[in-house]
């Protein structure tokens, strides 16, 4: 046989040594993660990419499967003539060979409906990646929020604290009342439990960075994260980007590949109203004579002319006709949604920023105040909790703006924020797909 006989080779899966291989991955220490070099290790370790990728090689194994000709069959008919005369055998061997030919370009059709389904699948690969690539940003940007917050509930701790302190000072004085002091405990123990909070929010957020890049929350323990670019947003050109989402999101070509393959189905279910040949060359060894005999059979088609499996592939390739405008009907819709709120937290950012410029020159206009003896450290507090306050409002701003960014990039399948080098990211993608 050409080629040989394939031997089986096991391959038993142990639970627990997966449990224990995905309990012991890493990320290595000293140095510092950003956001490219964390998609990067997602994309060579997250589950989700390795079953795309399994899927695409069964695909492809199938492009194989549809290529093979089938094999000619070999008969044997012994004969035994119990009146055979005197003298001569009363044996008759027979051989035949039955060889199928396909015609109509079946084979051709089923090889190009396997190969459009193992582009399809190649394409879903890179549909995961693009996933993979979503999780892993919003998570750091979950990173990125609580730190931000973190520390600027530490400062304005610290800021509730002496004011506690102070007023205090005043109501033994007696210049104050008891409600006033009372009032700004309970302010700053709130502080106190939005920091926890701030602190709790870090800690799932890290947990879900850990999960987006295919590791143990353990792994990230002592790891060093850089936020470089995620303060910064850009100004996308949507228009052009929404045009190349439109035409070569890889969902958009997964789809256009499964209506190939749905159209590949319908010229082969076509080709089928035309019957395969059977060449029927045959042997006997009759009684001492050699005969030889050459037959042609096929199925006639009178009674069935396809005409139901014809009827189907028209319909199915009509539904991913449909499915493929859906997708980029789809695709339009994630778009318009992801930019209207990327613009609107661009411009609560705007007016997030605004105001913080103005409490920032309160604050600067009470410190040159207190230098001047004109006022004195309390009044200065007050503008520094509502400065800690316009800080919060304004991470926050941040945060949604840079969440919103995040769906618009996975909406276009571009990264238009903080890589620094787009090529780079898509091209890792794809090889991703290979």
């Amino acid at each position: 046989m050409a080629g040989g006989c394939v031997a089986y080779q096991p391959a038993p899966l142990s639970p627990g040594a997966s449990a224990a291989a995905l309990e012991g991955r890493t990320l290595p220490r000293g140095r510092t993660w950003t956001l490219g070099s964390l998609t990067e290790s997602a994309l060579a370790r997250h589950p989700e990419l390795e079953v795309a990728r399994a899927r695409r090689q069964s695909a492809e194994a199938a492009v194989i499967t549809a290529g093979a000709r089938p094999n000619p069959t070999l008969g044997w008919s012994p004969t035994f003539a119990a009146d055979s005369a005197p003298g001569i055998s009363p044996w008759t061997l027979g051989f035949t060979l039955d060889v199928p030919i396909e015609t109509a370009g079946k084979r051709g059709h089923r090889i190009a409906q396997a190969q459009a389904l193992a582009n399809a699948a190649r394409l879903n690969v890179a549909s995961a990646a693009w996933r993979i690539r979503a999780a892993v940003r919003k998570a750091l940007v979950d990173v990125y929020a609580a730190t931000l917050s973190r520390d600027i509930l530490t400062a304005q701790q610290a800021a509730q604290t002496q004011n506690v302190e102070l007023l205090e000072q005043r109501l033994q004085a007696g210049d104050i009342s008891v409600p006033q002091v009372s009032l700004a405990r309970v302010t700053a123990s709130q502080a106190a439990l939005l920091l926890r909070d701030a602190e709790k929010l870090g800690a799932e957020a890290r947990a879900r960075l850990a999960t987006a890049v295919g590791v143990p929350a353990s792994a990230l323990a002592g790891v060093e994260f850089s936020f470089r670019g995620l303060d910064r947003l850009p100004a996308p050109d949507v228009r052009a980007l929404r045009r190349g989402a439109l035409l070569h999101r890889s969902d958009v070509l997964a789809a256009l590949a499964e209506y190939a393959a749905a159209d590949a189905v319908l010229r082969q279910e076509i080709a089928k109203q035309y019957p395969d040949l059977h060449l029927n060359p045959g042997y006997a060894w009759d009684q001492g004579e050699d005969k030889f005999t050459l037959g042609l059979s096929l199925t006639l088609p009178v009674l069935n002319q396809n005409r139901g499996p014809i009827a189907e592939a028209v319909a199915k390739r009509r539904e991913a006709a449909a499915s493929f405008t859906a997708v980029q009907a789809k695709v339009i819709g994630e778009i318009d949604q992801a930019l209207a709120s990327y613009r609107g937290a661009r411009r609560k950012l705007d007016t997030a920023e605004s105001l913080l410029a103005t409490q920032r020159k309160r604050q600067q206009a009470a410190q040159a105040s207190l230098n001047a003896g004109a006022t004195d450290r309390l009044e200065l507090l007050q503008t520094q909790l509502e400065l800690t306050n316009g800080e919060l409002s304004r991470a926050g701003a941040l945060i949604e703006a840079q969440t919103a960014l995040g769906q618009l990039e996975e909406a276009l399948q571009y990264p238009v924020g903080a890589e620094a080098d787009s090529a780079r990211l898509i091209r890792l993608i794809n090889d991703s797909a290979k």
